[in-house]
């Protein structure tokens, strides 16, 4: 501009446009200048925020664990993805926990529910996302039937209506002519005046606990470890009614590729004994409760085929353990991981009898029929004959 201003009479077009709108010229150049200044620490930032969510999310086990991260990164899609996943989590535990704990079942539904429904209302989710919420907020509105089954047909319409290629789409159309016959509607009807409750929580008893010494037991005198009792000491000592005097009751065993919890469950019946499965241990170890049995031992104790089914895994590396639970009149098939996690102490099968191994024949010399003397005769000189 000090320049321009010594040249008054030059007719330089540059020199007469910056004598006009120089400053202008500056202010706009700076402006610029820090409006991308600003535009690329917001994109830098928003970057590191996007890889931070998603490996919270990559981390994330529980329906809190997403929920958690649905609401610090709302509006976004891996908080999509995260309200997604509490959704289907809640989903899965309120239809586990409808056979066994109705209230707590109904509650877990509900909120999944909420889950399904903000997923399907972020416009801006990914569309795979908002496909598996309705699918998800189908099966739950049929796992909470009352024996109506129009409000769970309407939910896997709407699936249908909304994603007409759905993965889903075979499922849906499915559960929507198998809702409309009358034995489903009977069944739901059923199925909804039960009301399982959990067991009540065992009160506390008084005394001390079981193998704990005595206050007045002299320092020195140390007591002796319990040492866990072998099958056959348990069976010596089981009171009538017992978990293990139950399970020595006969059944009969012809297991042709069923799956594991059929099998205990026939077994369970047969001694009439509530025998669980841990399926969350098992599924932690790498098993399933479908994991097909084959096992022929004909007229044997509930014991004796408990036993069988778990020595198939006893080489694994988290083996399959059976733990008693008499307090709860029940037992426990879990991993030995959980029992050592929880302080359980295995169940000890009692180890089969080998038969005694047969002597092996020793190799003698075939005896000669012919007298000995005959023998010697032949063999004897001319002069002697």
């Amino acid at each position: 501009m000090q320049h321009a201003n010594a040249l008054p009479n030059s007719q330089s077009p540059l020199v007469k446009w910056l004598d006009q709108y120089g400053n202008a010229a500056t202010i706009v150049a700076c402006v610029a200048m820090i409006g991308g200044a600003i535009w690329y620490s917001y994109n830098r930032t928003s970057t590191g925020r996007s890889e931070r969510a998603w490996a919270r999310y990559s981390q994330a086990r529980s329906a809190q664990d997403f929920g958690d991260i649905a609401d610090d990164f709302s509006n976004t899609d891996v908080g999509a993805w995260a309200r997604l996943g509490e959704g289907e989590r809640l989903a899965e535990s309120g239809i586990s926990l409808m056979f066994t704990d109705r209230k707590a079942a109904l509650g877990e539904l509900k909120n999944a529910d909420e889950a399904f429904n903000k997923v399907l209302a972020m416009k801006a989710a990914a569309s795979a996302a908002r496909e598996r919420a309705a699918w998800g907020l189908a099966k739950s509105t049929e796992a909470q039937c009352d024996g109506d089954t129009n409000k769970s047909i309407e939910a896997y319409q709407a699936l249908l209506k909304q994603f007409p290629k759905s993965l889903y789409k075979a499922a849906a159309e499915e559960r929507i002519e198998s809702l409309k016959s009358e034995s489903a509607k009977e069944f739901y009807v059923w199925f909804h005046k039960q009301n399982p409750k959990p067991p009540e929580a065992s009160k506390p008893k008084d005394g001390l606990p079981d193998g704990h010494p005595p206050f007045d037991l002299p320092l020195d005198d140390k007591p002796e470890i319990e040492k866990p009792k072998t099958e056959e000491q348990t069976k010596a000592t089981a009171p009538e009614g017992s978990v293990v005097a139950k399970m020595k009751s006969e059944v009969e065993v012809e297991f042709a590729r069923i799956p594991l919890q059929d099998a205990v469950k026939f077994i369970a019946d047969k001694c009439e004994i509530e025998i669980e499965i841990d399926g969350e241990s098992l599924k932690a170890a790498g098993f399933t409760k479908n994991m097909p049995q084959t096992l022929t031992l004909g007229k044997a104790t509930g014991l004796e085929a408990i036993g069988a089914l778990l020595k198939k895994y006893e080489n694994e590396k988290i083996p399959l353990v059976l733990i008693i639970q008499e307090d709860e009149k029940k037992a426990l098939i879990t991993t030995t991981e959980f029992a050592e996690k929880n302080k359980l102490t295995p169940f000890e099968f009692a180890k089969p009898v080998e038969p005694p191994k047969a002597d092996e024949p020793k190799d003698e010399k075939p005896k000669d029929d012919k007298p000995k003397s005959e023998n010697k005769d032949k063999d004897a000189p001319a002069e002697s004959k």
